[in-house]
């Protein structure tokens, strides 16, 4: 899949709670692989979803967790 594909895609936790669209990608540039999504949450916040959160990406990225889990880690 491209970037440019998952961008704008709608992450939905496992809660079915809406998050917000992927805004971006973060890279780790050491090894050379995504670790994770950047999630716009607000006017202006984002949110970074590490890799291993992720449950599927279809027409929407659906996660292992609650948002809530998320955001205490």
């Amino acid at each position: 899949m491209r970037s440019s594909e998952l961008s704008g895609k709608e992450v939905i936790d496992a809660a079915a709670k809406a998050i917000g669209p992927v805004k971006d990608l973060d890279i780790d540039t050491k090894k050379w692989v995504v670790s994770g999504i950047i999630v716009k949450t607000g006017f202006i916040k984002k949110l970074t979803i590490l890799s291993g959160d992720i449950d599927k990406v279809g027409d929407k990225v659906v996660l292992k967790v609650s948002i809530d889990k998320i955001h205490k880690a």
